[in-house]
């Protein structure tokens, strides 16, 4: 982490790698491969091997899929540099 460029990219996927392990943990407490999680979100298993590599940006709708598949509720939101919340479900 001594390296500027390096600590910097790390900062930036540290968001991605927090949704591959709740992708991963969804995947081993239902017992679904990559391939099932991708036939029941619409998509390929090599989108899903790629959100779970935690270096992936997913877009908003492979998010609201997985939500979906998950039953879970997509919340989206912002954060002012104070700390303040704002949260929309989408």
């Amino acid at each position: 982490m001594a390296d500027p460029e390096y600590a910097a990219a790390a900062v930036a996927i540290r968001p991605f790698e927090g949704l591959a392990r709740l992708v991963i943990a969804y995947r081993i407490e239902n017992d679904l491969t990559q391939e099932q999680l991708a036939e029941l979100m619409e998509t390929s298993a090599p989108a899903i091997s790629r959100l779970e590599s935690g270096q992936h940006q997913p877009n908003l709708e492979t998010l609201r899929k997985f939500a979906e598949v998950s039953r879970r509720r997509l919340l989206v939101g912002f954060e002012d540099e104070v700390g303040n919340r704002e949260l929309v479900g989408v």
